[in-house]
């Protein structure tokens, strides 16, 4: 590569549309953690059952993975910056409507809303992101802007936590009401300066496979309901039974509608592309982990070990921490190792975390000999799988795919994550003769999808550099 592409120069309109991109998209992590954070003193405040409080989790994430691919369709006929406002002025007022919310039900719904929300900015972040790059600099681009969601997951512990010091619980919210108002003004600003300057490609007109979505959407939320309620309705009773198989029943359905719409749901065309197959069957295993182990972690340190909301926070900081480091500073051996060299260390790590914790929680509080090793190979496992799967997803893909390709790619990652703390939920609730048996037994189904995801990564990745 020559000096002189290395050294093109970078308009400024471009490192404005890459920062307002990426300060919308570091908005989406405190969402959620700052909400796992908060469940112990939400519960107490409205008197909720964790069944209940479990929607304003798992809500959220089916919502924005069933919305997604309709989000990245709205904004390529709207116009991408259009759609990301949009979604950010959703966004800050369902986060509003959080703060403010008088019971569990306002605040199930103002979760909700906020996946509505996320479902626009994901799909439009990428080109309000690449708007002003050179060509020879896009790649640099989007390496920066994977980065913005593990920022996000790095400091949402750490604020979260302190802001809910005093017990108050609403102050959550606050945060990334904050962030959604500067993105929104930020995004007024490179309006401004983009005035005669394209923002997105044209589209193919036509909307999505609405029966595909709806199929996809409604099988994913009948799996998680009877996962949530299967204790309180019985696991072997006629309503959770039924809800299962409705939902099975549904899943041939959106690959029929997927295989023959010429705007499908589920593009099945990419999962022809080796990389893209195996970054998304590892991206369900990693999602499942990395989004419920913030509902277990407050639940043990809280709710058994009774640390105070600051305490919780600060515990759990290494993992984020490290995630996020290892996710900027290890961008550049890509170059040199490939993909799958990165990711595979990424799981063995992730493999030996889930084992730690199953193996080694106690009830008797223990941090630095129970949980401290754990969160550190946890960290090191995030920060290698979890932004460079969604990099290598999109590595072999044509770039006019990039849009559609990013949308496929989150709407699993969040789908997964809501079946995944369903999952947990269920377990936890299931108690058991001691107290660490619900820990014991999530963790245990963390370690399950630990090695899904190896497999994934070490035997099916296609024996090239990506």
């Amino acid at each position: 590569m020559s000096g002189d592409v290395v050294n093109e120069r970078v308009p400024r309109i471009a490192i404005l549309g890459l920062a307002t991109s990426m300060l919308g998209m570091t908005a989406l992590p405190f969402a959620v953690t700052g909400t796992n954070l908060g469940v112990p003193l939400i519960k107490a405040d409205f008197n909720a059952s964790l069944s209940t409080l479990s929607w304003t989790l798992s809500g959220y994430s089916i919502v924005l993975a069933a919305l997604t691919m309709l989000g990245g369709t709205l904004a390529a006929r709207t116009g991408t910056l259009r759609a990301f406002q949009i979604g950010t002025i959703i966004f800050a007022a369902s986060s509003a409507l959080c703060v403010f919310a008088p019971n569990a039900a306002i605040l199930v719904a103002g979760r909700v809303l906020q996946g509505v929300g996320g479902a626009f900015i994901v799909p439009a972040s990428v080109s309000v992101a690449l708007v002003g790059w050179p060509d020879s600099r896009r790649a640099f681009a989007m390496g920066v802007w994977t980065g913005a969601f593990p920022i996000g997951s790095t400091t949402a512990p750490i604020i979260c936590s302190a802001v809910i010091t005093g017990g108050e619980w609403r102050w959550i919210f606050v945060v990334p009401l904050g962030l959604a108002l500067l993105t929104f003004g930020l995004s007024l600003v490179l309006r401004a300066a983009g005035k005669n300057q394209p923002i997105a490609a044209p589209a193919a007109p036509g909307l999505p496979d609405i029966v595909g979505m709806i199929a996809g959407t409604a099988a994913t939320g009948l799996t998680a309901l009877g996962l949530v309620q299967g204790k309180a309705w019985g696991w072997s009773s006629v309503r959770t039974i039924g809800v299962f198989v409705i939902g099975a029943i549904l899943v041939p359905v959106l690959i029929a509608r997927s295989r023959s719409h010429p705007r499908p749901f589920l593009p099945v065309r990419m999962f022809s592309v080796p990389t893209f197959r195996v970054a998304n069957i590892a991206n369900v295993a990693v999602s499942m982990i990395g989004m419920s182990v913030w509902l277990i972690w407050p639940l043990l340190l809280g709710g058994l070990w009774k640390y105070d909301a600051w305490g919780i926070g600060l515990a759990m900081s290494p993992t984020p921490v490290l995630g996020g480091l290892g996710a900027i500073f290890s961008s550049r051996l890509v170059e040199r190792f490939g993909y799958r060299t990165l990711l595979s260390a990424g799981a063995v790590a992730l493999v030996a975390a889930t084992l730690w914790f199953m193996l080694r929680t106690e009830e008797r509080a223990d941090y630095w000999g129970h949980l401290f090793p754990g969160l550190i190979l946890t960290g090191i496992g995030m920060g290698l799988l979890f932004s460079f799967l969604n990099a290598a997803a999109l590595s072999d893909l044509e770039p006019l795919d990039f849009p559609t390709g990013n949308a496929t790619f989150s709407t699993g990652r969040f789908l997964s994550g809501a079946i995944g703390i369903a999952a947990v939920v269920a377990m936890m609730s299931s108690g058991g003769d001691h107290p660490v048996d619900p820990f014991r037994r999530a963790y245990g189904f963390l370690f399950a999808m630990s090695i899904v995801a190896f497999v994934a990564i070490v035997v099916l990745w296609p024996r090239k550099r990506s």
